[in-house]
């Protein structure tokens, strides 16, 4: 089992980086390669899951054990393989991965690529209690699935949420507890709603995580 790596980075593909170990370069898996986009030229120490099968073998990289405990239960699961799993946490922000299983929300999980309603229901059934405890943070980076939700709304609405977010930031929240508060308002974000009762509803939100 190869626990980690450590080397110099020296490319960043579309799935994908190359990392230098000692004049060998290995490639490694890795969910949102451009996040890595800093790291160029620099010495990176990559925790990895070494997946094999008969026909074919890859090295799977984290930047966090927690997030490499989550790709491995993802794949635990009936019906995710690796790739799957990758994709899985390249659109979505590990956290809110997590908390769409804890609160056995299937919709968003169908959003992934690959994944059904039965495939979102065994990840449900098998990670619910499993998940519980880990925290992973999301490096700064929107939660996409998410986003493109945000696109959908009218630009009053979009207005409103900015507006929204820059009040929670204010109050000292990290980005990763606003994109939460905001998804699960989103239902709720309408220009007949006040930005007050917003912040207080969202507060709410928070308060019981």
């Amino acid at each position: 089992m190869i626990d980690f790596i450590q080397g110099s980075l020296v490319t960043i593909e579309e799935d994908s980086v190359i990392v230098n170990v000692g004049g060998l370069g290995y490639q490694v898996y890795v969910p949102r390669p451009e996040t890595y986009q800093s790291l160029i030229n620099e010495t990176t120490m990559i925790y990895t899951h070494h997946y094999m099968r008969e026909d074919w073998m890859g090295l799977f990289g984290f930047k966090e054990k927690e997030e490499r405990h989550l790709f491995r239960l993802l794949i635990s699961v009936s019906g995710i393989g690796p790739k799957s799993a990758l994709a899985m946490m390249s659109n979505a922000s590990p956290q809110r991965v997590i908390q769409a299983i804890i609160t056995n929300d299937e919709k968003y999980l169908t959003k992934m690529p690959g994944v059904g309603k039965k495939t979102a229901q065994r990840i449900i059934l098998d990670l619910k209690d499993k998940v519980k405890g880990l925290n992973i943070s999301d490096g700064g980076h929107e939660d996409s699935l998410f986003v493109n939700e945000l696109e959908e709304t009218t630009l009053l609405e979009q207005d409103l949420s900015r507006d929204l977010k820059e009040a929670l930031k204010a109050l000292g929240y990290h980005e990763q507890e606003i994109q939460r508060a905001l998804y699960s308002l989103k239902d709720q974000i309408d220009v007949g709603i006040g930005l007050d009762h917003l912040i207080k509803l969202a507060l709410q939100n928070l308060m019981k995580k």
